[in-house]
């Protein structure tokens, strides 16, 4: 077969520009990302050797109890946390006391693991339930949505939704507000300093994180 002058330029031009096209997005992906880790302010990570300086129930939280906890060492431990602060919520509500077997915040933390598909955060506090429910001790409790912000609020069509607990008239609406502290007494007056709550999520691969 034979092909003019003008038929050659033109299926060679088709040629460069199909390879081009193609080549394209894996230039600009690797062109992406070629300066990121030497840029600081992309690069604002701490390195996994840092992870065991700000992990809270390490040899407890372990991966061996949690597999597929995303820790750098099979020592685990959490790092999303908040130390006396009541990062609470009010959707699927779940109380946990020292009869339930919470002696500590890694319990607690370890109880919201153990519930991927309803709990996304953790509160170890005194919640004053009285003495023959809590032992007047330091209680759990687990939730599905944690504090919304103050400028926020939201009704809960309770008719349509699935897969919660406990959701209290009297939280909904649930309106935003500051997360409150920990505290030691009823009239919130005294600091609880050993009060703490946490993040816990799972991503689509099943790596839990806490």
């Amino acid at each position: 077969m034979l092909f003019s002058t003008s038929t050659t330029t033109t299926i060679l031009s088709t040629l460069l520009l199909t390879s081009t096209v193609f080549a394209s997005p894996l230039t600009t992906i690797t062109s992406r990302d070629q300066d990121d880790d030497s840029n600081q302010d992309i690069a604002i990570f701490p390195s996994a050797n840092k992870y065991d300086a700000w992990a809270i129930c390490k040899t407890k939280i372990t991966k061996q109890k949690f597999p597929k906890l995303a820790a750098p060492t099979n020592d685990g431990g959490c790092v999303r946390y908040f130390q006396g602060i009541d990062m609470t919520g009010v959707v699927t509500q779940v109380n946990l006391y020292k009869k339930d077997g919470i002696n500590s915040a890694c319990d607690c933390a370890a109880a919201c693991l153990d519930r991927p598909l309803t709990c996304t955060n953790w509160v170890f506090k005194h919640t004053f339930a009285g003495a023959t429910v809590d032992q007047n001790a330091r209680s759990c409790t687990l939730y599905s949505s944690p504090n919304l912000p103050t400028g926020v609020t939201l009704k809960y069509d309770t008719g349509a939704s699935t897969g919660f607990n406990l959701l209290l008239p009297s939280s909904n609406p649930q309106a935003g507000g500051d997360a409150p502290l920990t505290f030691l007494d009823m009239a919130n007056t005294q600091v609880d300093k050993y009060g703490v709550s946490g993040f816990v999520t799972r991503d689509t691969n099943g790596n839990q994180y806490c």
